[in-house]
C-alpha cells in the first residue's frame, strides 16, 4: 500500500537497485545508457548537480526519478520508473513533487523541464496535472523497439517570467509555433513591431572552402569542450544545451572551427551542443557540412536549440532542413534575464506517427510541424546567393 512507501534521495550504494529496477521494468530496452551501467549511475549519485528521488518498501527500490539541475535555476526531470507491482498509486507524481520541493528549497529552480512519451497519454496527463505547459513535440527522436514522438513541458515560476526576456523581433516564420505557446502559457500577446519584414534575401549563407572531419574520442572531445568554455573567444561561439555532454567531435584540421556533438550509439540520435568558430566561417557553413558527416556517419535525427532573438540563424537553420518543433520561454538566464530558445531537429527517415497518443494542443504542434515539414520538404525557398 502506499502508506508502505517511503521517499527519499538516492545515495549511491543505491546505484545496484536503481539499474536492477530499469533492467526489470524496461528489459535493457531504455535509451539512456547511464540506466545500465553500475559505475556511471553511482557517480552521478554522488554529483551536487544531481537530485535523484527514490521510493522504497523497507530496504527495496521500488520507484525512480531523476532532478538535473544548473546554477542559474533550471533543471529537467527525468527517468521515472516505477516497479510494476507498485504502479496505479500515483508515486511518479509523488516522487516528482518531492523532488520538486527539494529543489526549490536548497538550488533556488525557477524552471524544470521534462520530456513525455506518447506511447500513452499517461505520461502527459501525469505532468499536465502538476502544472507543466506543454511546448513542443519531438516526431521521432528516439528509436528503441520502435519509432518515438516525445513530448516537452515545462514548469514555471511566477519570477521566471517576470524575468524574461522580450526585447526581440520574433522570426516571422515561427509566430504559429510561439502563438500555440503564448496561448498554452498566459504569455503577453506579440506586439506588431516584433515581426521584421524580412526575406530570405536578408541572410546569408556563404560558402567557403571549409573542410571539417570526424573526431569519434569521447574524452578528447570532452577535454576539449571544457577547455573552451574558460576561455573569452570560445564563450562567444559556443551554443547552449543544458545537461548534456559531447562525446563525439567535427572540427577544422587546425581547430578553429569545432562542433561539439553527443551522438547515441543505440539509436542513432545525435545532438549539437556547441559550436567553437574562431575562424569565423559561417553558421550555415559549419551547420550543412556537419549535418553530412552526421549523415554519413548513420546519425537519423539531429537536434539543437538556438536563442529566440538570434533570426539570421533561424533562417539558416530552416534553409539548411532543420524544423522548429519546440519554443521554450524563459529557459536560460543570462545576467539578470531570461532568454527564450528555439528547439530546431532533422529527421533523417521517414517520419512515423504510428500508435502515438497526443493529449490536448500536443496535437496542434504536430500539425503546426507537418506543416514546416512540407513547406520545408517540398516548397524549399530558393538559396540565397553567396
Amino acid at each position: 500500500m502506499i502508506k508502505d512507501i517511503t521517499l527519499r534521495k538516492a545515495i549511491p550504494r543505491d546505484a545496484a537497485q536503481i539499474v536492477d529496477l530499469y533492467q526489470s521494468v524496461y528489459q535493457g530496452d531504455y535509451s539512456d545508457p547511464m540506466m545500465s551501467e553500475t559505475a556511471r549511475l553511482r557517480a552521478a549519485l554522488g554529483r551536487d548537480d544531481y537530485y535523484w528521488i527514490v521510493a522504497s518498501i523497507d530496504d527495496r527500490i521500488v520507484g525512480s526519478v531523476v532532478y538535473q539541475h544548473t546554477l542559474t535555476g533550471f533543471a529537467k526531470v527525468f527517468g521515472a520508473v516505477i516497479e510494476n507491482d507498485c504502479r496505479g498509486q500515483n508515486l511518479t507524481e509523488r516522487m516528482m513533487e518531492f523532488g520538486y520541493a527539494q529543489l526549490r528549497a536548497i538550488a533556488h529552480v525557477e524552471v524544470v523541464y521534462a520530456t513525455t512519451r506518447t506511447v500513452s497519454s499517461a505520461p502527459q496527463k501525469l505532468t499536465a496535472n502538476l502544472g507543466y505547459r506543454k511546448l513542443g513535440i519531438f516526431p521521432n527522436v528516439h528509436k528503441t523497439s520502435g519509432y518515438e514522438t516525445h513530448c516537452l513541458t515545462a514548469l514555471f515560476t511566477k519570477s521566471a517570467f517576470d524575468s524574461r526576456f522580450t526585447d526581440f523581433a520574433l522570426h516571422p516564420r515561427l509566430r504559429p509555433l510561439f502563438e500555440i505557446v503564448r496561448r498554452e502559457c498566459g504569455l503577453p500577446a506579440i506586439p506588431d513591431d516584433w515581426i521584421p519584414h524580412t526575406s530570405a534575401e536578408n541572410f546569408s549563407r556563404a560558402r567557403s572552402a571549409l573542410e571539417l572531419e570526424l573526431i569519434h574520442a569521447p574524452r578528447l572531445t570532452k577535454r576539449r569542450f571544457d577547455e573552451g568554455k574558460n576561455t573569452l573567444v570560445a564563450q562567444d561561439h559556443h551554443t547552449f544545451f543544458p545537461f548534456q555532454e559531447p562525446n563525439l567531435l567535427i572540427s577544422s584540421a587546425d581547430q578553429d572551427v569545432e562542433v561539439f556533438c553527443y551522438f547515441s550509439e543505440t539509436d542513432k540520435h545525435c545532438v549539437l551542443i556547441g559550436i567553437h568558430d574562431v575562424c569565423n566561417a559561417g553558421f550555415a557553413d559549419i551547420v550543412e557540412k556537419a549535418s553530412v558527416i552526421l549523415q554519413d556517419l548513420g546519425v537519423r535525427y539531429i537536434e539543437f536549440i538556438i536563442r529566440a532573438d538570434e533570426s539570421e540563424k533561424i533562417e539558416i537553420a530552416m534553409q539548411s532542413g532543420f524544423i522548429p518543433c519546440a519554443y521554450f520561454p524563459a529557459m536560460h538566464l543570462i545576467g539578470a534575464q531570461r532568454y527564450d530558445f528555439v528547439i530546431f531537429s532533422r529527421s533523417y527517415e521517414i517520419l512515423n506517427f504510428r500508435n502515438i497518443r497526443l493529449e490536448g494542443i500536443n496535437r496542434e504542434y504536430l500539425n503546426q510541424y507537418l506543416q514546416l515539414w512540407k513547406k520545408n520538404s517540398l516548397e524549399p525557398e530558393p538559396a540565397c546567393a553567396a
